[in-house]
């Protein structure tokens, strides 16, 4: 096994080979990027704008910044690039933060709320794949949706069935044609007279399925988590005739595409919510990825398991070490995802459910918070943020502690400022 300093070394290598080579053009024709400014060392900017005492709530804020700073230079999506960057033109390219009270979870002895603050005024990607910021916003919208749907269908005696499907792989495959194989197979399980008849007998009324991707020694791994919703309460005899379809059709899928046969068990896993005690188990776990909903929706809190890594980790690796290889690996699956769906309920299935009619992705993104103004950011001070790793995330902190006069102290130890008030 080599060495930590042998693995540093390593990618130091990668560093300096990618910060010699020639510059990439930039997303939808922008200039080239100078290459002797890879921000390389943007983690260690960051660490200096976070308190150690800071909760996990601001942490991750500050890792989801850092990350997107990250996108704005080596993102190959436009709007990837100008997320939370980007004025969106309106109130003369200013950018307001505004300050919104949110309660915790009901304990004892209960907690006072929490201001929690935020921006307005800024383009938002959308991005439920490549932004940490959106795809945080989007999908804890999602999970929250997909959790309380499966406690109600559960609590009316009913059964939720979640199913795991996943394939072989191996080092060399591109991750753009195993999304569309994953994909078309789902769909040639729930085809056909077969399906049909398994459908009916079991009472299954329709499915929500999501599209997880992590990346490891065997190469790029995209599987697949659905829940399938059935009338009743499902038994023994019901649960053997759906397992015996879903594998053996799933087999049969991958087999016929030329891949290997998939493990008998951990190809197609099968797994039953039994009342909604226990479903109400797993949606209490919000921050551990496993309430139901977020095992569905919550792909940006989750940590590859033993040698593989998500999509997020490698980013945020190389973030840190300047991997080359870890850049070229972001480069592909932001590639390959565009365009795809990430979360999708079957038809007339959130009617059935009791949801509302579904909103977008970008909808989600850019849907405003509320709150109260605290302050307004001139376009030309917003402007020099931005340049300075770390700062947005640290004013809106600032902002949470002492209000318009904590960020203009932070602004003017930069250099920068002020910000003025909303009325000013």
């Amino acid at each position: 096994m080599p060495s930590l300093r042998a693995t540093s070394e390593a990618r130091a290598r990668n560093a300096a080979k990618a910060s010699s080579g020639p510059a990439a053009p930039g997303a939808g024709g922008a200039e080239a990027r100078p290459e002797a400014a890879r921000p390389w060392h943007l983690a260690k900017h960051v660490s200096a704008h976070l308190d150690p005492g800071d909760s996990t709530r601001v942490t991750r804020r500050h890792v989801r910044y850092a990350q997107r700073a990250v996108l704005w230079r080596e993102s190959r999506l436009d709007r990837v690039r100008k997320c939370g960057r980007v004025t969106t033109g309106g109130d003369g390219g200013n950018v307001r933060v505004r300050s919104k009270q949110e309660t915790g979870a009901a304990q004892l002895p209960p907690t006072p709320p929490t201001s929690v603050a935020h921006y307005s005024g800024l383009q938002s990607c959308g991005s439920v794949w490549a932004c940490p910021v959106c795809s945080a916003k989007i999908r804890n919208s999602r999970a929250q949706e997909i959790s309380a749907a499966a406690g109600r269908w559960d609590a009316a005696g009913n059964t939720v069935v979640m199913v795991t499907l996943t394939f072989p792989h191996d080092v060399g495959m591109r991750l753009a044609p195993l999304l569309v194989l994953i994909a078309d197979g789902f769909r040639s399980v729930i085809s056909g007279r077969p399906w049909l008849r398994v459908k009916k007998h079991l009472g299954i009324v329709g499915s929500i399925r999501s599209v997880e991707v992590t990346h490891g020694a065997a190469g790029w791994h995209p599987h697949l988590h659905v829940l399938m919703f059935a009338r009743g309460q499902l038994e023994a005899e019901g649960l053997a005739e759906l397992v015996l379809h879903v594998r053996g059709r799933w087999a049969r899928w991958i087999t016929g595409q030329g891949y290997r046969l998939p493990h008998e068990i951990h190809g197609a896993d099968l797994m039953i919510c039994r009342s909604a005690e226990e479903a109400g188990a797993y949606m209490a776990k919000t921050q551990d990825g496993r309430a139901v909903g977020n095992e569905i929706a919550r792909g940006d809190m989750k940590l590859g398991r033993a040698g593989s890594r998500t999509p997020l980790e490698v980013l945020d690796h190389f973030r840190w070490c300047g991997d080359a290889e870890d850049l070229d690996l972001w480069h592909e699956y932001e590639t390959a995802t565009k365009g795809h769906q990430a979360i999708t309920w079957s038809k007339g299935l959130r009617a059935l459910l009791g949801c509302e009619d579904e909103a977008s992705d970008e909808e989600l993104a850019a849907e405003e918070v509320g709150g109260d103004d605290v302050a307004v950011i001139p376009a030309e001070v917003w402007s020099a943020v931005v340049a300075i790793p770390g700062l947005d995330a640290a004013l809106l902190g600032a902002c949470e502690r002492g209000g318009l006069a904590a960020m203009n102290k932070l602004l003017a130890r930069h250099g920068l400022g002020p910000a003025l008030p909303p009325g000013g």
